[in-house]
């Protein structure tokens, strides 16, 4: 038993302590712990409110992708002939539906320490790229049907 306790002892030492003139353990002392307090009204970070600003700016147009990407899904349908191609048809209708959230989290989280245009731009792209055309198809379709009758 006294042969466990003193390698217990030895594990808390390094070797040379005793050439120092440091005896006693490393841990276990009671040694001053130094803690720094953070001010509670420190300043943000500069630019993070304009960070904050363009990130409101886009959730607004990535929310309405991703609801009309839902609306679009349940009224398409895919005129499939087997149950695998049918499973694959609705996968993608499910990556559809959450590509618009998914690009505008990740481009959050990907740029968070990046320059703020690049976030802009980045954030720009997904909505060029993730536009619902079937529902702007529908849309401009249904705008010449009205503009034909009157």
């Amino acid at each position: 038993m006294a042969d466990l306790e003193d390698d217990d002892d030895a594990a808390l030492r390094w070797a040379g302590d005793e050439e120092q003139g440091r005896e006693a353990p490393r841990l276990g002392g009671s040694a001053p712990v130094v803690v720094e307090e953070v001010a509670a009204d420190e300043p943000a970070a500069p630019g993070s409110r304009g960070r904050r600003a363009v990130a409101a700016a886009f959730a607004l147009p990535y929310l309405l992708y991703t609801v009309l990407w839902v609306f679009v899904v349940q009224r398409l349908t895919s005129g499939a002939t087997s149950l695998p191609t049918e499973i694959l048809w609705q996968f993608g209708e499910f990556l559809a539906m959450l590509a618009a959230p998914a690009w505008f989290a990740g481009t959050l989280a990907l740029t968070r320490d990046g320059r703020p245009l690049a976030r802009v731009g980045w954030l720009a792209l997904g909505l060029g790229m993730l536009v619902p055309w079937p529902f702007v198809l529908d849309l401009y379709a249904a705008l010449v049907i009205a503009g034909n009758l009157s």
